[in-house]
């Protein structure tokens, strides 16, 4: 009986050293991995939302505009640095990190598409303060149309680019289990470390974001690996919810609905979100105003901008 005691005690003690050196090298990868400096904008903003501090920045002058990340791992308003000179000549353009993502907060909670769309029209109301255009990429632009539906007052016209509410299901109780792995400290984390490494979002960002290889530069890569693990192992919350469709929501019924100018822009070679779904779009809707662009994949406005940006100036006008 002593003897059974010592062993369990012995297993109990290696048990604890083991998810104690875990846990210190887990916190060693984000604190190196923060040690690195994004080239961000000189003035930051803060908007203090109910779910934690939301950092944006604001270009120009003139009617607002509104831009909103995917929320791919490593996402953040990054995603707009080849849109924002351009538009903002002639928008007052409002570029947040969504909650959960880039340099906001990132609380423990599980996000939903409910939850992105509350805060669009909160960031509108409270922020923008007067109607403005809205432009979402994939998850965010199901998160706006969403965000129409609650209040369409806020949101003047809707530009869509590749948005996933046509193909992705809610999520079932296989993923909610899931879910509550991700989530948790030291399991959870190490999932997310292993999606967040420099191999995997070079990976990411070659097969699914670029058409063209040579986007996927070295200073792309490190910078959606610092903003992936900004807010440290908190930052698993956010990729939990994601990756367990917690954030999915089916936007046919808005689509049909929707009573304002809408215009849907998707990349010719998207392989995570098919061309074809912009065909079931046009064909809810004959009266929106659509665009493929060729040889671009799930960031056409970043792979092709110059295009994007003329195309946006003369859809808003």
């Amino acid at each position: 009986m002593e003897k059974n005691k010592k062993k369990f005690s012995l297993f109990c003690s290696i048990t604890a050293t083991c998810i104690i050196a875990i846990s210190t090298i887990q916190k060693l990868i984000f604190w190196k991995a923060n040690l690195k400096k994004i080239e961000q904008p000189l003035q930051k903003h803060i908007y203090p939302w109910k779910e934690g501090n939301v950092c944006y920045s604001v270009y120009g002058t003139g009617r607002p505009l509104l831009l909103l990340h995917n929320t791919e791992i490593g996402a953040s308003s990054i995603e707009w640095q080849n849109n924002i000179k351009s538009l903002s000549r002639i928008y007052q353009v409002f570029v947040p990190d969504l909650p959960g993502f880039g340099e906001s907060q990132k609380p423990k909670i599980t996000y939903t598409a409910y939850q992105y769309a509350l805060f669009i029209n909160h960031f509108i109301e409270d922020v923008i303060q007067r109607p403005a255009f809205v432009i979402g990429s994939s998850a965010s632009a199901d998160f706006a149309l969403m965000a129409y539906a609650l209040k369409s007052k806020n949101i003047r016209k809707l530009v869509l680019i590749s948005p996933t509410g046509l193909e992705k299901t809610l999520p079932t109780k296989k993923e909610n289990y899931k879910r509550m792995i991700l989530q948790c400290p030291i399991l959870g984390t190490h999932f997310f470390i292993l999606s967040a490494s420099k191999k995997a979002i070079k990976k990411q960002l070659t097969q699914y974001f670029f058409f063209s290889k040579e986007m996927v530069t070295k200073e792309l890569i490190d910078n959606y690996y610092t903003m992936a693990h900004k807010g440290k192992e908190h930052s698993r919350f956010s990729f939990a919810s994601v990756h367990t469709n917690f954030t999915s929501v089916d936007i046919q019924k808005v689509l049909k609905d929707i009573k304002i100018p809408f215009c849907v822009i998707w990349g010719e070679n998207n392989k995570k979100n098919i061309a074809q779904h912009l065909k079931e779009i046009e064909a809810l809707r004959h009266d929106g105003t659509y665009y493929l662009f060729e040889n671009t994949r799930m960031l056409p406005h970043y792979e092709n901008s110059e295009v994007f940006n003329e195309t946006v100036h003369s859809f808003l006008q």
